[in-house]
């Protein structure tokens, strides 16, 4: 059934997304798309201009153009040819396109590129449809050998779907083969290979149903559910078998040592979910609903998988019995080398290990101050992906394709029309100054519309000229600056199109923009800076500070779950500092790296710690059971170690591999994400196998015999 519902699942990639909920900049985007209009909807098709703009090209870009303006997938289409009212005559809209290719960039710097803008309709502009419409233009660009670059924010869209659905075609594969061959080295029985890899394919396909009948897609977040799934949800049945295989490896029959599995395992694999879930459900503390999502079903697909491996696992291994065998206890004793290593450390220099550790630990400390949260919206791609060189391309040329939008509005209490000679005075400073600021780059609005026409009735004359001149010539461009001026006709709009900034970069505009309006500007008008790239880089400076209150939050619950599970305070922080050093680790890493944080990177650590911490409660469970039966407590941590270390170094080899194949996805910080992961969880282990069992040696519990059984 779920994976009938699964036929039924989107993929989609809205920048829109990204954005943050109840914050005052995406109340003010989605304001200003109600009362103008999309500004994420225009398509750029750049193309090779001929040497000498001969009277032939320019009439195949006219034959071009019109079987463009003749399909129903646009609003408008301008480009080279409405530069000269000849070629079209008295076509109705003539003069709005003429006007409106005097304001765009038609022509690179050089002359070597010219520019077709379209503006898609609304009713096009999902992913399916917008699909239809880059084949279209693809198939009709075909016939003019002109070297087509395609660009702006519909062809982004489509683009990240597109890397989506490659990295999941990219991912599943070698995961899936990671863990048949980490499950076939560790139990070399075919059984023990199969039922953990079912156990997780029903997971994700539960998770997949659940959200495809929630009408949740995939997205920019959510499409490496899968992939986690698989990563994630295979440790409890590693634990569950090797806990499984020591009871029947002693000979105890079959349905007797699962039983007695399932009553170790099932509370420590409960507790386990429960800190790997809350560090995904700390993603809740994030105000982007696409992350929350991403948390929640992670979450959920962690217990399912907790479920499948005490009820689903124990099911198929009785029906599966006359296959079920022990794994051969000398091909077990070549992989204890170097957990034995491991106990003789920790065994003669307890005092050593915990010092190193909190040396090296100083040391990335200050590699983690350095960490900042510069990063820009195309940033998230390779530089050598053809999408990333065909925007940087655009960029060069053109001066960008990310929409910026700056509102101006006045006092209602001033009875001045927005087409008012002071209100035009002030808009023209404020548009030359961006001019300077970004000179490559368009920037339309009602006063260089109305300048432009003016400039063509008479090109003597300053603007703005007197008001009477003003009010005609607002009567007759009404068609051209619609979209330029609110129904209320109380706000005007800037609109521009940016290259590729850093959020420090933008900031920089913003303090610039600000202080001349301040300087400038009058107090009854106001001016909001928007646009699907500022809004979007500062929201992510929101999320990135949300994320890490989420994992502040996850860290305390996880520490004092582990201190009321042990009744022992000093257990909560003996069992926390070995999992918080290898976030310390991992954020000295992005800083010595230089790599900013964003969104995917900052989630990182939330989740990680949920992880990591699974391998420490697994430690200090067995050793508990250890201090149970034998008091002696050197026996008990090496036992610990030579033991319930098996099945946390097979777990971290399968978690840290399946992250190190994220590491090729088309997206940056999906990559880094991978990486961040593997370092971590591999500090991890190592902090749980050294760091950890030194702390039990040189701060042992004192507990009575009877409260070690209790």
């Amino acid at each position: 059934m779920m994976s009938y519902s699964i036929l039924n699942l989107s993929y989609d990639f809205t920048i829109e997304q990204l954005f943050a909920k109840n914050k005052q900049e995406t109340e003010q985007y989605f304001e200003f798309q109600k009362e103008f209009s999309r500004e994420d909807n225009v398509f750029l098709l750049v193309h090779k201009n001929a040497s000498d703009f001969n009277p032939q090209f320019l009439d195949s870009l006219e034959n071009l153009v019109t079987q463009i303006k003749d399909s129903p997938y646009f609003l408008d289409a301008i480009s080279l040819v409405d530069i000269k009212s000849s070629f079209y005559g008295d076509e109705e809209g003539k003069e709005s396109n003429q006007i409106s290719s005097r304001l765009l960039n038609m022509v690179s710097s050089d002359s070597t590129y010219g520019a077709i803008w379209l503006k898609l309709k609304d009713s096009h502009n999902t992913f399916d449809k917008r699909s239809i419409v880059i084949k279209f233009l693809k198939t009709i660009t075909k016939k003019y050998d002109w070297d087509w670059t395609f660009s702006g924010l519909p062809i982004v869209r489509n683009t990240y779907v597109d890397y989506m659905i490659q990295d999941n075609i990219k991912f599943i594969p070698p995961v899936g083969l990671i863990l048949i061959i980490a499950l076939a080295f560790l139990f070399r029985r075919w059984v023990y290979v199969v039922l953990p890899l079912i156990t997780v394919l029903i997971t994700a396909i539960w998770i997949l149903g659940i959200m495809s009948i929630s009408g949740k897609g995939l997205n920019v977040m959510t499409y490496m559910v899968p992939t986690l799934l698989f990563i994630i949800g295979v440790s409890d049945s590693i634990h569950f078998l090797s806990r499984f295989n020591i009871y029947f490896d002693k000979g105890i029959e079959l349905k007797k040592s699962l039983r007695l599995s399932m009553d170790d395992m099932g509370i420590a694999l409960f507790l386990t979910s429960l800190t790997t879930a809350i560090g995904f459900l700390a993603l809740l503390y994030s105000s982007i609903a696409i992350v929350q999502e991403f948390g929640v079903f992670i979450a959920s697909g962690v217990f399912i998988a907790y479920l499948l491996t005490l009820t689903f696992i124990p099911s198929m291994m009785m029906i599966l019995k006359s296959s079920i065998k022990s794994v051969d206890k000398s091909e077990e004793t070549k992989r204890f080398k170097l957990l034995k290593k491991f106990s003789t450390i920790v065994k003669n220099r307890p005092k050593q290990v915990v010092i190193f550790s909190l040396m090296l630990t100083t040391l990335f400390f200050g590699g983690a101050l350095k960490v900042n949260t510069g990063s820009s919206l195309l940033s998230d791609l390779h530089p050598q992906s053809s999408l990333y060189i065909d925007l940087k391309n655009v960029e060069n040329w053109f001066g960008g394709i990310l929409p910026m939008e700056i509102i101006i509005s006045k006092n209602d209490s001033i009875e001045k029309p927005m087409h008012d000679k002071d209100i035009m005075h002030h808009v023209k400073d404020l548009q030359n100054k961006l001019t300077n600021m970004f000179p490559q780059s368009n920037w339309i609005s009602m006063q260089r519309v109305l300048e432009e026409v003016l400039y063509e009735m008479n090109p003597t004359l300053d603007f703005p000229p007197d008001q009477e001149t003003l009010d005609q010539l607002y009567m007759i461009t009404q068609d051209q600056i619609e979209t330029l001026i609110n129904f209320e006709e109380n706000k005007i709009r800037i609109s521009g199109m940016l290259p590729d900034l850093t959020s420090e970069e933008l900031e920089v505009v913003e303090d610039t923009l600000e202080t001349f309006i301040k300087n400038k500007f009058p107090k009854w008008l106001s001016v909001v800076i928007t646009g699907t790239m500022p809004v979007a880089l500062n929201t992510n400076n929101y999320l990135v500070l949300d994320l890490f209150s989420g994992f502040g939050l996850a860290f305390i619950f996880i520490s004092i779950i582990m201190s009321l599970l042990f009744l022992s305070f000093r257990i909560g922080l003996i069992s926390m500092l070995p999992n918080l050093i290898p976030i310390i680790f991992a954020a000295g890493y992005l800083g010595f790296m230089g790599i900013p944080i964003r969104p995917p990177i900052a989630i990182t650590f939330s989740i990680c710690l949920g992880i990591a911490v699974d391998d420490s409660l697994h430690f200090l469970f067995r050793f508990w059971q250890e201090r149970k039966n034998n008091s002696n407590l050197e026996t008990a941590i090496s036992n610990t170690i030579e033991t319930t270390g098996l099945a946390m170094l097979t777990s971290t080899i399968v978690l840290v591999s399946g992250f190190l194949v994220i590491t090729v996805s088309n997206f940056i910080p999906t990559s880094q994400f991978g990486v961040i992961s593997a370092i971590t969880l591999t500090v991890a282990f190592i902090t749980d196998v050294t760091l950890l069992p030194s702390l039990l040696y040189l701060f042992p519990i004192k507990s009575s015999k009877k409260n070690i059984n209790d």
